[in-house]
């Protein structure tokens, strides 16, 4: 798809590939695929967003094609650093994947803390967890390890 397309286009796109790969459909292989569907689409619908993810991959929003740091990767997600550029005041570990690529664990707290909640869940995040912990729980000692199915005692 051109960096050019109408919402509308997008929109199509996104609603066709989403029936090939919804989780009712196709099981449990689907919903990583649908995480990525959904956050590029929180991304591409919004002007002010879609803007902000143009010119932090890179690229002016008029749609001419550039690349930046992230984008250079063919490897990693499309949108990988949808988020746009960092907001500043960084603070903690930087994120070198997902949607808040180039962003601060801190930026991240003060913006997004339901990401981080779901991002504790993810392995790439293994060697975040204490951090995310820290952040999404500041008060605490020692911050408590996320419960996994374990009933109390």
């Amino acid at each position: 798809m051109p960096r050019t397309a109408s919402v509308r286009q997008i929109r199509a796109a996104y609603v066709e590939r989403a029936r090939r790969a919804h989780p009712d459909l196709v099981g449990q292989r689907g919903l990583d695929i649908m995480t990525a569907l959904n956050e590029a689409w929180a991304i591409l619908k919004d002007a002010d967003r879609r803007s902000a993810f143009d010119v932090a991959s890179g690229g002016p929003p008029s749609g001419a094609s550039g690349t930046g740091s992230f984008r250079d990767d063919p490897n990693r997600p499309f949108w990988t650093g949808a988020a746009g550029p960092a907001p500043g005041r960084p603070w903690g570990t930087v994120l070198d994947f997902g949607i808040y690529a180039g962003w601060s664990l801190g930026e991240i707290s003060r913006r997004d803390r339901g990401y981080l909640s779901w991002l504790l869940e993810k392995p790439e995040a293994e060697a975040l967890r204490p951090e995310i912990l820290r952040f999404l729980n500041p008060d605490a000692e020692e911050s408590p390890q996320p419960s996994r199915g374990r009933g109390r005692r």
